[in-house]
């Protein structure tokens, strides 16, 4: 099939980016011709090696650092402008530019852009993939896709581990999909499970506040190791508050040698050999949100080989299945040291479970199974 993946969002870190490229990758893998339609002047962060062709309707939008009001003002622009891509992508697929569309990544919003566009009414066609629906959004999405519900060409597809969505058993055109893991696609490697001596410690990502990075900072520093631990503190920052606040703790903690902060994004080969390099991430993240989205890094994770230390809301279904580590406790600064202390004092001694759980974890959220599913999906007959 010849599948146009429609990417419109200004991506600011790597998850997004390594998405997409999954989805290339591992669609030219299996037989399949993936090409780019995006708003004009669009910002790729890399060169995907595959034909780009440009949307009429204006530049995509970022709401990078905009304030409360820009950022209402921004929205209303952006849903504007989406509606006229979406316009132009129904056009491109008319004039046989593609057999299949995917929009990667997009929220309940989309849908009304959908209505209003003439995409709805498509030749071919087009999976919208929605990374995990929230409690406070589900009412707003389940009705909304039920509003497009008679428009067959039409696909949308929860992306997670969400499987219950007994309101919308009669939509034909709703779907759930497995999430994938993250691995090093430019790298001639395999990832499997290896840790050094220090034993590598890695908090990857995009920095935010919620993240409570201080509050790991501080267990850390307290615990007690009996053998040598490195740790790798690696910050991408948006807005002018997260990266104020991440400059603080670097400075604060400097006097600690035995911890790296590295405060840029990291991309592409720099961001897959900075993965491997460590030997187990840390996930303290501690937002709700978590338990409904599929967490990028805790698949990164997984793909890599790495196991983690994660928020008990991350993705739970995973550790319940799989040994890939432990959940933590955040109830306090102790309790917490005391868990990372002796998560990493029996890491050696509990390293085949670790090794075992990582490999049925690939083999449940493999790339190729995403694909498998969004290519059964583009390819079903109309009913």
């Amino acid at each position: 099939m010849r599948i146009a993946i429609l990417e419109t969002i200004v991506m600011p870190a790597g998850h997004e980016v390594e998405f997409d490229r999954i989805l290339v990758e591992e669609l030219k893998k299996q037989g399949h011709d993936p090409r780019f339609f995006v708003p004009e002047n669009f910002p790729f962060k890399l060169d995907y090696h595959v034909p780009v062709d440009y949307l009429k309707g204006g530049e995509a939008v970022s709401y990078a650092g905009a304030g409360r009001l820009k950022k209402i003002w921004l929205s209303l622009q952006r849903e504007k402008r989406r509606i006229a891509w979406l316009d132009d992508a129904a056009d491109k697929a008319q004039a046989g530019l593609c057999d299949a569309i995917i929009v990667p990544t997009n929220s309940w919003r989309v849908m009304r852009s959908i209505k209003k566009s003439g995409i709805k009414n498509s030749p071919v066609p087009v999976l919208f993939m929605f990374h995990g629906i929230m409690p406070a959004d589900r009412q707003r999405f389940v009705k909304r896709v039920r509003s497009l519900k008679t428009y067959h060409n039409i696909h949308l597809g929860a992306l997670g581990l969400q499987k219950d969505f007994p309101e919308l058993k009669d939509c034909p055109n709703f779907h759930v999909i497995m999430a994938p893991v993250y691995v090093p696609l430019d790298l001639q490697v395999r990832p499997e499970f290896t840790f050094h001596e220090p034993l590598r410690l890695g908090f990857f990502g995009q920095y935010r506040r919620e993240k409570n990075l201080e509050f790991f900072l501080q267990a850390f520093t307290q615990a007690k190791f009996t053998q040598p631990v490195q740790l790798t503190v690696q910050g991408a920052t948006v807005t002018q508050v997260d990266n104020d606040d991440f400059e603080r703790l670097a400075k604060k903690y400097a006097v600690f040698k035995n911890i790296i902060f590295v405060h840029k994004n990291l991309l592409g080969l720099e961001w897959q050999k900075a993965l491997l390099a460590c030997d187990i991430l840390l996930l303290p993240y501690g937002a709700e949100r978590y338990r409904y989205q599929p967490s990028a890094m805790l698949f990164t994770g997984i793909g890599y080989f790495k196991p983690v230390l994660q928020s008990p809301e991350m993705n739970p279904e995973i550790l319940q299945e799989f040994t890939i580590g432990e959940a933590v406790k955040l109830e306090s600064v102790a309790t917490f040291s005391k868990q990372l202390e002796n998560f990493v004092n029996t890491f050696k001694d509990k390293a085949a479970l670790y090794q075992q759980g990582l490999v049925g974890a690939n083999q449940k959220y493999s790339q190729a199974n995403l694909i498998k599913s969004i290519v059964k999906i583009l390819q079903a007959k109309k009913k």
